[in-house]
């Protein structure tokens, strides 16, 4: 597992801190220096899936010191390297210690996670112009029925950030960064919907083209496909791996039939429009719910108990929720087949 840098600096000296956390093996070492005389600096060396356990611990202890500040940086290479523990450490471990760790993997920690989340859900010029730019070359790979073009819209598509971040937002019961991340989703979602539309009523063209027809049928393979992506968004996120391949696999889900519904819609075809734009809820659906549950095997959850219980609430009332409308969806491409 990479490790992690921590700086931090404070009003008082935090070696009794630290030498307790080291004897815990949260850390693989640290590093303190009196800058002023009313000033500590330290640098903490930890292990990526213990940096939220330090963290924790600092803020915990430092909640009421203004001259706090935690830094986080991440480390390419470090000398000596950590070696795993001996057998003969684990044994003397203490019960705390043998406790199971949270979440089913390795990951991150929970500060980590929210500042890389935070910066995918920005609404700058960039984002605006890659979800323009994805739905014109998606509706031109559905139009002319390419494969290779619509996998090229998919690549700069920025679809991920704001659904995994929707997901997070949830897990810990952060309203404000669920209201960004909501409204950050509903922008991307219509520029990429309107411009489709548009292309839809000003050219008549053939939009019967297998790449179209496909994506205006949804059945359990969709299903499982945007649950796979979810999953694995969450994960490649918790993890601290690269998400571009996953963002890939997200826009699989979403901007295909995005685009077919607004051209669809704009060329009269309502038909064809309903069953595009109820595979696209389908897949919204799905990808969320996937990346909660995701979320929550992960051990994500917020650092105080209030907070929690809060957070559980949330969570529990969106999975709800998101089934009863998958169940919904389930059902109307049930009678959809009837008919």
């Amino acid at each position: 597992m990479a490790e992690r840098l921590i700086e931090v600096f404070s009003g008082s000296d935090p070696e009794k801190d630290l030498k307790e956390m080291l004897e815990e093996k949260q850390m693989i070492g640290y590093w303190t220096v009196k800058t002023t005389e009313e000033l500590w600096q330290t640098k903490i060396l930890a292990l990526a899936e213990n940096s939220e356990k330090v963290l924790d611990s600092l803020e915990q202890r430092f909640t009421q010191d203004e001259s706090f500040r935690a830094i986080l940086f991440q480390v390419e290479a470090s000398l000596p390297r950590a070696q795993e523990e001996e057998k003969e450490e684990q044994n003397q471990a203490t019960e705390e210690e043998k406790k199971p760790k949270k979440g089913i993997f390795k990951r991150i920690s929970r500060e980590e996670l929210y500042h890389d989340i935070s910066e995918m859900i920005s609404n700058d010029a960039v984002d605006i112009a890659m979800i323009v730019l994805s739905a014109i070359v998606a509706t031109i790979g559905l139009v002319r029925n390419s494969p290779a073009i619509i996998i090229g819209a998919m690549v700069i598509a920025p679809m991920l950030g704001p659904n995994v971040a929707q997901s997070f937002a949830t897990t810990l019961g952060d309203f404000g960064l669920l209201a960004k991340s909501v409204r950050t989703n509903l922008i991307r979602i219509g520029l990429g919907f309107a411009f489709a539309l548009v292309f839809g009523l000003l050219f008549r063209l053939d939009y019967t083209t297998h790449e179209i027809t496909s994506r205006t049928v949804a059945n359990l393979g969709d299903i499982v496909l945007a649950f796979a992506s979810g999953t694995a968004a969450a994960l490649s996120i918790t993890s601290g791996v690269s998400t571009s391949l996953i963002g890939v696999m997200v826009a699989v889900s979403l901007m295909p039939p995005l685009a077919a519904a607004g051209m669809l819609l704009g060329s009269g075809n309502i038909e064809g429009f309903s069953g595009a734009i109820l595979l696209f809820f389908v897949n919204i659906v799905c990808i969320n719910l996937a990346s909660i549950i995701t979320f929550r095997l992960q051990g994500i959850e917020p650092r105080s108990w209030w907070e929690a219980n809060k957070a559980g609430k949330a969570v529990r009332v969106t999975i709800i929720g998101w089934v009863v409308v998958l169940g919904l969806l389930a059902l109307s491409l049930f009678l959809s087949e009837l008919l």
